[in-house]
């Protein structure tokens, strides 16, 4: 429905603006270039939150049915999936990577004792 979609849209932005924030980027004023990238990952993030199409009630997160004694049981959870960027959209934001740094323990400066 519409408000399932609404809900996953205003997810799906909060958390594109919480990575936004966590990196100190700002979305106030984008160009048209970073609004397009902002709307596609949004869309993107959107998606993969909205439920799938099918018999099983909105929030199921396990289901068992079984033929014999006619007995159908759900375990819900969320209404829809948790909203978090993948490592290609942070990228697409130019927020993603950040690489492994290492530091090599005892250096010319450590003197032998």
């Amino acid at each position: 429905t519409d408000s399932v979609l609404e809900e996953c849209l205003e997810d799906a932005t909060a958390a594109i603006m919480a990575a936004l924030d966590s990196r100190g980027v700002s979305y106030d004023d984008p160009s048209e270039e970073f609004a397009d990238k902002l709307m596609r990952v949004c869309r993107s993030v959107a998606n993969r939150l909205l439920p799938a199409g099918s018999d099983v009630p909105a929030g199921v997160t396990q289901a068992s049915m079984s033929a014999v004694g006619f007995s159908e049981s759900y375990t819900f959870g969320t209404s829809y999936g948790t909203a978090k960027l993948l490592p290609s959209e942070l990228k697409m934001l130019g927020i993603g990577g950040g690489g492994v740094g290492w530091a090599r323990l005892g250096g010319s400066d450590v003197q032998d004792s």
